[in-house]
């Protein structure tokens, strides 16, 4: 059997995952927010 070697930048790498994750949570959030409500501002217009 071979053994998996974990590479040397594994944590490094773990990191910039971390990084993005936390990245795109601190636009997405926000984002969604504003899309949801504009989304509920604008109903009104089109329900008559």
């Amino acid at each position: 059997m071979t053994r998996t070697e974990i590479p040397a930048d594994a944590p490094e790498q773990r990191g910039q995952t971390m990084r993005l994750v936390l990245s795109w949570l601190i636009v997405g959030i926000p984002l969604a927010y504003a899309l949801v409500q504009t989304i509920s501002s604008v109903m009104p217009l089109f329900a008559g």
